[in-house]
């Protein structure tokens, strides 16, 4: 996926401005159908034809008037909402990424949301909850440092059962300590564009 698509999530950032739009449709079809009434009511009172076709061609005018704004406002709205949902969609992309390295049990690499996108609060609690995760693989680490240099002196006495659990546990701790070596530092500037 190129990182200046701005349809990061399809389904739901075209659903989001469809109904955007369709809600300021709905609305402008309101305001004409008022308009209109009110045209109406204005020429039941009317009696004159110099009046009545001033009124009728000011409300055409309006009803002309009306279409090009609401026109013009549909459209706006349906880049706002775009550029909105992919202030969204584009954070949760990234986080989707970090869950499927997390997964793998490996750590994603530290990456900065972009300036203006939303849920950096929750972005960020998510890279302080890796850190955490981190933090507690490398103490797990340095313990099961300790179980192997123990069992290591005490093998002599228990011969090759023992050998293959600490085989078993040094392929463990070497995927643990390949996966930290991986991780990164925490980013501290939004520098990322997508």
């Amino acid at each position: 996926m190129s990182r200046r698509s701005y349809l990061v999530n399809p389904p739901f950032q075209l659903k989001l401005v469809l109904l955007v739009m369709a809600w300021g449709a709905v609305l402008a079809v309101a305001v004409g159908l008022m308009g209109y009434e009110v045209q109406q009511h204005a020429l039941e009172a009317v009696r004159d034809p110099v009046k009545r076709a001033a009124i009728e061609r000011s409300g055409r005018q309006m009803l002309a008037a009306l279409a090009g704004i609401s026109a013009f406002s549909l459209l706006l709205l349906g880049v706002v909402s775009l550029v909105i949902s992919h202030r969204v969609a584009g954070p949760l992309h990234v986080l989707g990424y970090f869950l499927e390295l997390l997964a793998e049990g490996r750590y994603p690499p530290p990456r900065a949301l972009r300036r203006h996108d939303e849920l950096k609060a929750f972005h960020a609690h998510f890279l302080e909850t890796v850190e955490a995760m981190k933090a507690r693989d490398a103490r797990l680490l340095r313990r099961i440092d300790e179980v192997l240099l123990r069992a290591r002196e005490a093998q002599p006495a228990h011969g090759t059962a023992l050998s293959q659990a600490l085989r078993d546990l040094e392929v463990d701790a070497g995927e643990r300590r390949r996966a930290l070596a991986e991780a990164s530092p925490a980013p501290t500037a939004a520098r990322e564009t997508h």
